[in-house]
Order: C-alpha cells, then sequence, then structure tokens
C-alpha cells in the first residue's frame, strides 16, 4: 500500500484502463451471466453500504431480503409457504441444501458413517467442492440417451446411506433438464432429501412453459421436492453475487444455523457472515420491475435468439450434440478446442468442454441478439476453415 494517496482521476484512469481489457458482452456467447439491468445495478449501487449479516442496523434491506425470498417461492410452486435466504450463488446454496439434508438425516436418526449423495454423471462441478467439504460419498448415475437422470435407477441406488439426490434444472453444459417430475415420485416416502440445482434454469423454465415450451414440472409443485437452488445474477438479471437456496419446510432453512457472539444478533442461516445486502435490492427491484410478463418477454425473445442460432448453424453443415431444452446450444465440432482459442484471439469467446469431446458450447441470453449471431457466425466458419488448413499441413 503507498504512503500517500493517489488522486481521485488518477484512480478511475487506472481502473478503466485495466477493464478496457475485459471482453465486451457483444462477444460473450459462453456466459450465464449478462450484463444486469439498469434499475437493479442503480438500486445495488444505492445500496453497496448495507451488509445482511448485520440485521439491526440494516433492517429495512433485511425486510426486502425477506420479500425476494417470497417472491421466489411464489415463482417456484411455494406461494405463502416455505423459507430460505440469498447467498452468494449456486456454490453456496448446494453446499447449504446438502448440510440441511445431511442434518435431517441426522435428526431423523438415519445418518450412517458413509453418508451417500444420489447424482448423475453431468452433476455440477461444485458438488465435488460441497462433498469434499461435508464428507458425502456421491453415487454417480450415468445418465440416458438424452443426457437426463434416469428416474428408475435413481430408485435402484438410494440404499441405507442415502441422505439426499440431486436433480438439475438446466445443466450448465447442455442446458438438459431432469425429469423432475418423475424423480420426486420415486424419492418422495424414502427419507431422502430431494434437491434440485435450478441455478441455471430456475429464471428459464417457468417462463418458458408459460410460453408453451415443452419443459418438465421442477419445482416446489412437485411432490417431493424439498429443496432449489436458484440464482437470480444469471438469467435473473440481478447484480453479482446474488444466489438463493429455498426449502420448502418453513423451519427447514434453520436446520444449518450459527449464532453469533451478540444479545439480539440472529443466528446465521449461511456461510457467509457480512452478506451484500446490494443483492437482495437489485434482485428486489429487477423482480418488481419485470414482473412475470417481462420475463417471459426476454424468455421469449432468449428462445427466438436460439432458435436463429440453431438454424443458422444447421445450415452451415453444423451437427448438434444434443436438442436444446433451454438457451445452451453445443455443437459438435472437430479441432474445437483449437476452434476456441482462435476465436478468443479474435476477440470472441466461447466454450468447449473438457469431457465430452469435440465440441463447442454457446449460451444465448439477453446480450445475445439475432445480429450477434449472424456477425457471429461466419466468423466462427473462417475459424473452422483456417484450423482445417492448418490441421492439413500437419
Amino acid at each position: 500500500m503507498r504512503t500517500s494517496g493517489v488522486p481521485e482521476t488518477d484512480v478511475r484512469r487506472r481502473i478503466a484502463t485495466d477493464m478496457a481489457d475485459d471482453v465486451p458482452w457483444n462477444r460473450v456467447l459462453n456466459s450465464i451471466c449478462t450484463e444486469p439491468h439498469p434499475l437493479g445495478v442503480e438500486m445495488a449501487a444505492a445500496a453497496a453500504h448495507t451488509n445482511l449479516g448485520d440485521v439491526r442496523i440494516f433492517r429495512g434491506t433485511k425486510r426486502i431480503e425477506r420479500k425476494v425470498v417470497q417472491l421466489l417461492l411464489d415463482l417456484l410452486g411455494h406461494p405463502g409457504g416455505g423459507s430460505g435466504s440469498l447467498v452468494s450463488g449456486g456454490t453456496e446454496a448446494n453446499l447449504i441444501a446438502m448440510l440441511v439434508a445431511r442434518e435431517t438425516a441426522r435428526a431423523r436418526g438415519t445418518l450412517t458413517d458413509r453418508p451417500e449423495v444420489v447424482v448423475s454423471s453431468t452433476v455440477h462441478f461444485s458438488f465435488t467442492k460441497v462433498f469434499g467439504l461435508l464428507g458425502l460419498t456421491p453415487v454417480v448415475v450415468p445418465v440416458d440417451d438424452d443426457l437426463r437422470l434416469p428416474a428408475a435407477e435413481v430408485a435402484r441406488r438410494i440404499g441405507e446411506h442415502t441422505v439426499a439426490v440431486v436433480a438439475t434444472a438446466g445443466s450448465s453444459e447442455f442446458g438438459v433438464v431432469d425429469a423432475v417430475d418423475e424423480i420426486g415420485p420415486v424419492v418422495r416416502g424414502r427419507n431422502v432429501h430431494l434437491h434440485v440445482d435450478a441455478a441455471t434454469g430456475g429464471f428459464i423454465i417457468p417462463f418458458a412453459r408459460e410460453l408453451g415450451h415443452d419443459l418438465p414440472q421442477f419445482d416446489f409443485s412437485v411432490d417431493g421436492v424439498d429443496s432449489i437452488t436458484i440464482d437470480p445474477h444469471k438469467y435473473g438479471l440481478a447484480n453479482v453475487p446474488a444466489g438463493a437456496i429455498l426449502f420448502r419446510g418453513a423451519q427447514d432453512a434453520g436446520r444449518f444455523a450459527v449464532d453469533s457472539f451478540f444479545v439480539d444478533t440472529p443466528v446465521h442461516n449461511t456461510l457467509l457472515g457480512t452478506r451484500p445486502g446490494s443483492a437482495a435490492i437489485s434482485t428486489y427491484a429487477v423482480l418488481e420491475h419485470l414482473g412475470r410478463d417481462g420475463f417471459c418477454s426476454l424468455t421469449r425473445t432468449n428462445f427466438e435468439v436460439t432458435a436463429h442460432l440453431v438454424a443458422g448453424l444447421r445450415a452451415a453443415g453444423h451437427e448438434l450434440a444434443a436438442e436444446p431444452q433451454l438457451n445452451i446450444v453445443v455443437v459438435k465440432m472437430e479441432h474445437a478446442v483449437r476452434i476456441s482459442q482462435l476465436l478468443e484471439s479474435w476477440g470472441w469467446i466461447v466454450s468447449t468442454s473438457k469431457r465430452f469431446g469435440e465440441t463447442l458450447r454457446l449460451v444465448v441470453t439477453r446480450h445475445v441478439t439475432r445480429e450477434m449471431v449472424d456477425e457471429f457466425l461466419p466468423v466462427l466458419e473462417r475459424a473452422r476453415r483456417e484450423v482445417a488448413a492448418e490441421a492439413a499441413l500437419r
């Protein structure tokens, strides 16, 4: 740290210089986050000083967090009930869900010395962190031909050590939605916690279903679902960091509780003590401003752009690795890693999978437009031709 400070103008200039190296959104095709809604940005800035870990001071901000939790429970099929908290994102939400699952088993007297969780082979990598931290053993079920977790196999894998099953409502690699409406009935009544990781799909599927897209129901309206992860900072257009963990039971969020040292300071039901109130304020502002109609409109546009992207890829002769259920398009492509690297050198960011061979992953969200797609597709073809020529010379 410097002995004497730097003038504000110099600080701003230095920060602007470094941030100018960030890739602009109109060249990003790999992110399930996007530029947050302007109202959310404005309200988050107004709440930059707030801390949800100190509710004696930030009473109104805490009240808004409670409103957001209820709005999200309403969105996910549980109006007027349930419990939950805003958290830093999907990883923390999934960790708390598994903590609650473990502690629920302990309270029932069914926790063994080797607790297990049934997951799909495509479950999000955050669970690798979670299981390592909590001493849980994953029981990995291969996905079916449609890349979904098969309910019949879930039923077969549940045993005396099982404390939880994890289904995914929008996998981050393929955007695939597990048949939660089939998994729920096979889990219900077996003293096993069913958690749905909807970090990606939570702000897509409810509105897509309203628009007539054939997607499985995944929320608390499915009997057997105990908890859901949802990320407002993805398709919910809130500022980063803004995740949420939601529970069916009114007391379930309290199954993970850590007391503070001080009188009149409530227990913490999240991993973070100091939590940005700006996340609650931003999320509330966007939810209230857009409403269901606004999110349906955004979702309709995202699916239209996705269809435009798919049509352009197929017209160029490309084959998809899977038919997209949401707004993630995965394209089979030889030399995918090299193509991705070349695109990045030209300023375009896409994804390539470490696990699924020669594929490019393209994500459509609010900042991706038809015009952006039309600009990208010729660049992709140029990259493919150049890489094919490189390979031919080897």
